[in-house]
C-alpha cells in the first residue's frame, strides 16, 4: 500500500471540505461557512435596516418593491480549526505492509490538505505517554507535506495516556474547532474519560478508530507466548476455542461501545482498517459519515 498522498488523490481532495456542525468562529477570513451571518459572499436572509448599518449593504431592488429599507445579511467565511489527535504509540506499530500509524498518518495528511487548501487552521497534536509539541503550519496546502513528514518522525513513547493528553490539549489551546482522534483506543486507562474532557470543552469530536486484521482474531491455538505490543511484558497462555471466541467478542465490543458513545453524543465515528484503501476512508466513508462534504 502506498506511504504517500498521490498526485490523483489531491486533486479530488480539492473538490472537499470540511463539515462543521457547529459554529466556530476563526480570527481571519477563509473559505469555511461558519453559518454565522454578517458580511460575506453567500446571500442568507434579509433583516431591517437600523442607523449606524453601511448604505453598500442596503438592497435597493428590495427598496424599490417595498419602500422599506432592508439589509441583505450574508453567511460569514471565516477560518476553521482543525485539531488532530494522532495516536503514535507503540501499540500503533502493527500490521502488515503497513501499519496503523502509518495509515493513520496519511489520514491525517488527506484531512490536513482539505483544511488548507481552504484556508483554514491544521493543528496537529501526537500523543502516547504523553502529548507531543504541537504541529502547526502556515495555511497553505503544500505544508500538508510537512504534517506527514512530522507524523513520520514522532515518537510518543511505548504506552497510551489517551485522558492525559485530552487534559493537556484543553490546558494549553484556546482554539475551538473539530478535533478527529486517530487512534486505536487501546489506552490501559480506556478512552471514555479522555473523550468526555474534549467534549466538555466545547471540541467538536471526531472519532478515527484504526485497526490491523490480525487484530480481530487469535490465530494460533494450544500453547503459545502473548507479547503487550506497548510494555513488552510477555505471557504464556494456552489458546483454546473457547478463548479465541471471547477474544473475537472483546473485540468486536470494543468497536461497538466507540460507536454507541459516537452516536449517543452525535460524533463523527468511522473504523478503519489497513487492510482497507485509506483513499476509501477519505473519499467515501468520511463524505457518508458527514466529517467532509
Amino acid at each position: 500500500m502506498t506511504t504517500e498522498l498521490s498526485p490523483e488523490l489531491l486533486r479530488k481532495l480539492e473538490y472537499l471540505r470540511l463539515v462543521s456542525r457547529r459554529v466556530h468562529t476563526g480570527r481571519f477570513a477563509a473559505l469555511t461557512r461558519s453559518r454565522k451571518l454578517g458580511r460575506g459572499i453567500d446571500f442568507a436572509d434579509h433583516r431591517p435596516y437600523t442607523p449606524g448599518d453601511d448604505f453598500k449593504d442596503i438592497d435597493w431592488n428590495l427598496y424599490g418593491r417595498m419602500d422599506r429599507f432592508m439589509i441583505r445579511v450574508a453567511e460569514e467565511e471565516t477560518e476553521l480549526n482543525l485539531h488532530l489527535l494522532v495516536d503514535t504509540s507503540r501499540s500503533m506499530d502493527l500490521g502488515e505492509g503497513i501499519t496503523k500509524g502509518a495509515w493513520a498518518h496519511l489520514v491525517a495528511t488527506a484531512l490536513s490538505y482539505v483544511a488548507l487548501a481552504h484556508l483554514d487552521r491544521v493543528h496537529v497534536w501526537p500523543f502516547g505517554e504523553g502529548l507531543a509539541k504541537p504541529l502547526s503550519p502556515p495555511r497553505h496546502k503544500a505544508q500538508a507535506i510537512q504534517i506527514h513528514r512530522y507524523l513520520g518522525s514522532t515518537d510518543g513513547g511505548a504506552k497510551t495516556d489517551f485522558e492525559g493528553a485530552c487534559r493537556s490539549l484543553i490546558g494549553v489551546t484556546r482554539t475551538r474547532g473539530i478535533v478527529v482522534v486517530l487512534s486505536d483506543f487501546l489506552a490501559p486507562g480506556g478512552w471514555k474519560a479522555g473523550l468526555d474532557l474534549l467534549r466538555h470543552a466545547r471540541f467538536e469530536v471526531g472519532l478515527m478508530q484504526i485497526s490491523a486484521p490480525q487484530e480481530a482474531d487469535v490465530p494460533a491455538r494450544g500453547e503459545v507466548v502473548l507479547r503487550d505490543h506497548e510494555t513488552g511484558q510477555a505471557r504464556r497462555i494456552r489458546v483454546t476455542e473457547r478463548i479465541a471466541q471471547a477474544y473475537r467478542a472483546a473485540f468486536t465490543a470494543h468497536g461497538e461501545a466507540l460507536q454507541g458513545y459516537a452516536r449517543a453524543h452525535n460524533l463523527f465515528y468511522a473504523h478503519g482498517r489497513t487492510d482497507q484503501p485509506f483513499e476509501e476512508m477519505v473519499l467515501r466513508t468520511m463524505r457518508a459519515e458527514r466529517l467532509l462534504g
